[in-house]
């Protein structure tokens, strides 16, 4: 009996060692968890610029955009003006994420990466910074051109797409890297810093871009994103030119690492994309607000204010 209680526990003691033995094995087996591969924001700046083009530069009209509320497409609208005016009314099914709140990256896990997202402010301008950070976390995000009170409440019959009642955002989270999540957040905790100042919402007006410009202030560098036409038959004075195309990517690193670069377009539409691109790269750009004006901005802009422009020689 005792003899065959030994031989008991030697069994039992080989089996343990066994089992023991082939779960290390297996535990040995697990390849260990590959850290996330780094975001390049070079890529993705190259990227972004590249698909402007066949993404008419990431903005659709504001007739297009109203016909397609109006039939019931199937749409998923970002509205990123304050909550009182969201609350007033907005378009049908418009989710509202304020800007200058920190709803503008705490709502990015939860819109959708799989469908076109339409985002609009007041005037197309700080949807273009928004678009840039949505899509730097795989959201493919268009803004409406002109936003909401130089475009879409000027389009006949828009107060068909109107509503009071809100929509929430939805619960499903989808996954974006660590790394992008802290760059998005970064900028708009940057951008809050700037309340109060000059460059509040990385802006600056056509007053304070003047008077830099009369104190020949040379922190600063104008940089002009018109068409090459555009800027030779009349541009800021000092300003360089860097068009708005696929090819700014190679244009980017000649840009002053060492200046404050005051960077504008038409209407300050596609100069908040380019701002919200060079501030990814480290670049401190502002974007002039409402550019060099159009006749839909009046009378906001530079050349609307009557300021001074050269031409190219």
């Amino acid at each position: 009996m005792k003899r065959n209680l030994v031989v008991l526990m030697l069994l039992a003691g080989a089996l343990l060692l066994t089992s023991c033995g082939k779960a290390e094995e297996t535990a040995s087996a697990t390849p260990a968890a590959e850290a996330p591969a780094a975001v390049s924001v070079q890529d993705f700046v190259a990227g972004y610029l590249a698909a402007l083009p066949e993404n008419r530069t990431y903005i659709v009209s504001m007739d297009d955009f109203v016909e397609k509320v109006r039939s019931g497409e199937d749409m998923y609208i970002v509205d990123i003006r304050r909550a009182d005016d969201y609350a007033k009314s907005h378009a049908r099914g418009a989710v509202n994420v304020p800007w200058g709140t920190s709803a503008m990256w705490e709502s990015i896990p939860y819109l959708p990466q799989d469908r076109t997202v339409y985002v609009h402010c007041y005037s197309g301008q700080t949807a273009g910074q928004a678009i840039v950070m949505m899509r730097l976390a795989g959201i493919q995000a268009v803004s409406v051109n002109s936003g909401w009170n130089l475009g879409i409440s000027r389009v006949e019959g828009y107060e068909d797409i109107l509503e009071s009642e809100g929509t929430p955002l939805g619960t499903t989270r989808h996954d974006v890297p660590a790394q992008v999540m802290e760059m998005i957040q970064n900028h708009y905790q940057k951008m809050a810093q700037q309340a109060g100042t000059p460059f509040a919402n990385f802006f600056i007006s056509e007053e304070n871009a003047k008077a830099v410009l009369d104190a020949q202030d040379a922190s600063v560098q104008f940089v002009s994103i018109r068409r090459p036409d555009d800027y030779a038959a009349g541009h800021i004075e000092t300003a360089i030119n860097v068009p708005y195309n696929p090819s700014m990517a190679e244009m980017i690193p000649m840009l002053p690492a060492d200046k404050t670069l005051v960077v504008y377009c038409y209407s300050g539409q596609q100069s908040n994309q380019a701002v919200g691109l060079l501030r990814l790269l480290g670049y401190d750009a502002v974007s002039l607000i409402y550019g060099m004006g159009t006749p839909r901005t009046a009378p906001r802009g530079w050349a609307n204010n009557g300021f001074p422009v050269v031409a190219a020689n």
